[in-house]
């Protein structure tokens, strides 16, 4: 397959990978802890005044000097005290949620995997059902090869995240055959 088909069906793992790249929506995820990234707003010129003030009058999350008591971007950080009865609902909380960053990761993963083995299966023949096989193919046996690496001691294995890699490497063909077919000219 040549021209805007081949192209077209390149530029789903392109999105899926911008997707992967996008960084996460809580003030806890794992850009928090990092370096500073540029920030657009302005930056405070002093912080709260009162009992939890820092000495550079930022919230005081920790030490003095401690890189973690500021958000990326020079905002404080606020902490909160623990609620008393946290500790004695912590066995009803799910340790393998349904919906968390793990299976986002996962899903994200899957489409990225799923359109990129389409984009190769479209480079290799011109059958639909052969694309997509291939697509399903990579997604899938990655998914089932990190789950296999988990329970050989490397991680916490879980059905879930092959649910959420089936449903990504789903999303992801769904992707790929709808720009492939945009992409193709009706022929009258």
């Amino acid at each position: 397959m040549r021209g805007p088909l081949a192209r077209s069906a390149l530029a789903a793992p392109v999105l899926a990978a911008l997707a992967l790249g996008a960084p996460p929506a809580r003030a806890d995820g794992p850009l928090a802890a990092g370096p500073a990234a540029p920030f657009a707003g302005p930056r405070p010129l002093a912080g709260p005044a009162g009992p939890l003030a820092g000495p550079a009058g930022g919230v005081f999350a920790g030490p003095a000097g401690d890189p973690l008591a500021r958000l990326p971007g020079g905002l404080p950080r606020v902490t909160f005290p623990e609620r008393p009865l946290a500790r004695a609902y912590a066995p009803l909380r799910d340790p393998d949620p349904w919906f968390s960053d793990d299976k986002a990761r996962h899903f994200c993963a899957s489409i990225a995997l799923a359109s990129g083995g389409y984009a190769l299966g479209a480079l290799a023949t011109d059958d639909l059902h052969g694309r997509i096989a291939v697509g399903a193919a990579v997604a899938l046996g990655a998914g089932l090869a990190k789950e296999a690496f988990d329970a050989a001691g490397y991680g916490t294995p879980s059905l879930r995240d092959l649910v959420w890699d089936a449903l990504g490497t789903s999303a992801g063909l769904a992707l790929s055959v709808w720009f492939d077919l945009a992409a193709t000219p009706i022929a009258f």
